[in-house]
């Protein structure tokens, strides 16, 4: 599971398919600390290349329903820096 957003990079081109992945989670009973690699797109995600962003996030527990994973992607899209993303 990711996400498929349209980002504004800080230096060259901008990325019109990034894809956002959860690369790591943890925390404690009411928050989570959640990490998440932005790539150019898609391809550069599995041909392993560099990200062009990496960013983290704290979401409160109460805040995710369902299964974990989804829950965290369904959070981070209601956030400025998923502005119109979406699953894929």
């Amino acid at each position: 599971m990711a996400l498929k957003l349209q980002i504004a990079t800080q230096f060259g081109p901008a990325a019109p398919q990034a894809y956002a992945r959860i690369t790591n989670f943890y925390g404690t009973k009411d928050q989570l600390q959640v990490q998440v690699a932005i790539y150019y797109d898609e391809d550069a995600r599995h041909s392993n290349r560099s990200t062009v962003a990496e960013l983290a996030h704290y979401i409160a527990m109460e805040d995710l329903k369902g299964d974990l994973i989804p829950a965290i992607y369904e959070v981070l899209k209601t956030m400025a820096d998923y502005q119109g993303a979406v699953d894929c």
